[in-house]
């Protein structure tokens, strides 16, 4: 079969490059239909974090909950992946947007993706609910927490191995809140991630409170953004502890600067004992 270039693919006229998004000339910028000159002074940092990613322009309410979101992610210190990793590339000599660009590397389904995860599963009951309007919240949720436990599942968006009452979630779920009796949101997706957390509290026989990424993903979903968005929104959120540890691991002129102290006792080889090629 004889293969085409990727430019003998778009000889009948068909676009190079479709968006939505974007509409760039000389002398003329349009975003999302908006001439940039009208955005600029007018909307905030998270109004126009919404508009590319959602072709909207959120309420400033709104945005404020959003930009709450992305304020509680910043940092987590050292102890985070993220922000270790990029503390150490500043130790090797490597350029500062290419050590910010390590740590945000790092992030993944293990290390960020609890948010995306929580935001699949509020989704999905969600449209279980409206497929299934004679059931109660509780009861489907109990019915998906069942499957959890069942497929051997970690539910996402609760628990945390420091933190056992994350002052970011008291405060994230009071804004949400606020809007929810304001009517700004409709608390569907808060209701959702608290009946979780009811199911699970009551499974573990303990106080459970949900974590960062559980009242991230509930506040995300009444905003309707996309699941597959929330790494990314993540990574924005992250960003910004990232770029702050790294330039201070920069000033501190460290040089390679490893995950651990140079210490024997604090790394085991457990390997073949010592032994030579035969001759």
């Amino acid at each position: 079969m004889k293969q085409r270039s990727a430019l003998d693919m778009y000889a009948n006229g068909t676009a190079w490059w479709d968006t939505s998004i974007s509409d760039i000339k000389k002398n003329e910028i349009i975003i999302r239909g908006y001439p940039i000159e009208e955005l600029i002074g007018n909307i905030s940092y998270t109004q126009m974090l919404y508009l590319l990613l959602c072709g909207e322009i959120l309420s400033e309410k709104k945005a404020k909950l959003l930009e709450s979101v992305l304020v509680a992610g910043a940092d987590h210190g050292p102890r985070a992946p993220s922000i270790a990793t990029a503390r150490m590339a500043a130790t090797c000599g490597i350029s500062f947007n290419s050590c910010v660009a390590t740590g945000i590397n790092v992030l993944g389904d293990v290390h960020g993706g609890a948010v995306e995860q929580a935001m699949r599963l509020f989704y999905s009951t969600r449209s279980l609910l409206d497929s299934h309007t004679e059931q109660s919240v509780s009861l489907v949720v109990k019915e998906q927490f069942e499957r959890f436990q069942h497929e051997g599942k970690k539910l996402p968006g609760f628990g945390h191995q420091l933190h056992d009452n994350d002052p970011r979630v008291k405060r994230l779920y009071e804004l949400a809140q606020q809007l929810v009796e304001e009517g700004e949101i409709q608390g569907c997706y808060l209701m959702i991630a608290e009946e979780y957390r009811l199911q699970l509290e009551q499974w573990k026989q303990k106080n459970i409170t949900m974590n960062i990424d559980g009242v991230a993903a509930a506040i995300q979903c009444e905003l309707s953004i996309p699941a597959e968005a929330a790494k990314g929104i993540f990574a924005l959120s992250r960003g910004m502890g990232i770029v702050a540890h790294a330039f201070e691991e920069l000033q501190n002129g460290v040089l390679i600067k490893g995950p651990c102290p140079n210490r024997d006792d604090l790394v085991h080889y457990s390997g073949p004992l010592k032994r030579h090629l035969e001759k």
